[in-house]
């Protein structure tokens, strides 16, 4: 009888786990590699369109995506012709403001539910959670209402004072207070610390990077916000940029190229705080889904 030569145990067992793992690796690199192009493609077509010519958008081959000649002018003339710069202006003024005073608020609001103990607390943390099951045009129509009795009509206040408080952001950073510890806020207690200041020395610090993920969730909505300030803004003066965006939208519909370039422009600083963020995003949306 002929000698067969045996394969090693070990070689046998670990070449089936080391294939599937390889194959694993490249559906899940594919799987990347296309969610990223779907995602990105229109983006880009955005982002090059507003490069080209009127007739080269309404060509009957979009598959052709470089334009013939680069037309920079058209962002130019989108800067200079349309309401995009007072958009930009004062989107610049309320979107900082409405963010820092809700992380304020949720920080507070959050440490308040999270460490006091005051009678009625779940029951109101109920109550506050219970504003996120309701559609948001619900509780937009009395509030435009109220601004309207308050004569606030085509002011920043309209802007700003109705989302001083945010559930969600309530929510997160309460979630996130649950896992700081109790020890640190008790001895700044018997150190004599009054709770603002433990609020602003010990909270602030241990829950920065809950805030900043915080932050860029309220910059990001409120940026883009159109809905509400399509209520309450009637004066070109005021409009937000979403709002102006949409005005450019009435006054060049016609004309996609300048369309698609003051839409580029809308979206660079979004852009540019996320890339700012990303780390403090990532790791306080990771540290928050972790506490109770």
């Amino acid at each position: 009888m002929a000698d067969t030569e045996a394969l090693p145990v070990g070689r046998v067992h670990t070449r089936r786990p080391r294939l599937n793992r390889v194959v694993g690796e490249i559906l899940s690199w594919v799987f990347l590699v296309v969610s990223a192009v779907i995602m990105l493609a229109p983006l880009l077509w955005m982002v090059v369109g507003g490069f080209k010519e009127q007739w080269e958008i309404m060509a009957a081959t979009p598959a052709v995506w470089l334009p013939n000649n680069w037309r920079y002018d058209n962002y130019l003339y989108v800067i200079e012709r349309s309401p995009l710069v007072v958009g930009y202006l004062n989107s610049s003024i309320i979107v900082p403001i409405v963010t820092v005073i809700q992380v304020c608020t949720s920080v507070v609001a959050g440490y308040a539910f999270a460490k006091l103990r005051f009678p009625g607390r779940d029951l109101l943390f109920v109550g506050v959670l219970s504003t996120l099951m309701l559609p948001g045009f619900l509780i937009q129509i009395p509030l435009f209402v109220l601004v309207v009795q308050l004569g606030w009509l085509n002011t920043y206040q309209a802007m700003i004072v109705p989302f001083i408080f945010s559930a969600f952001g309530i929510f997160l950073m309460r979630q996130f207070m649950l896992g700081v510890p109790t020890e640190y806020i008790d001895s700044a207690r018997i150190d004599g610390s009054s709770e603002i200041g433990i609020i602003w020395r010990i909270v602030f610090p241990l829950t920065k990077e809950a805030s900043a993920a915080l932050a860029i969730f309220v910059f990001i909505f409120h940026w883009n916000e159109l809905f509400w300030p399509l209520l309450v803004l009637r004066q070109r003066p005021m409009f937000t940029l979403p709002l102006s965006l949409f005005a450019l939208q009435g006054d060049y519909g016609d004309y996609y190229h300048h369309v698609l370039a003051g839409a580029t422009l809308a979206v660079i600083p979004v852009v540019i705080v996320y890339l700012v963020l990303q780390e403090h995003i990532i790791k306080g949306v990771t540290l928050t889904g972790l506490k109770g």
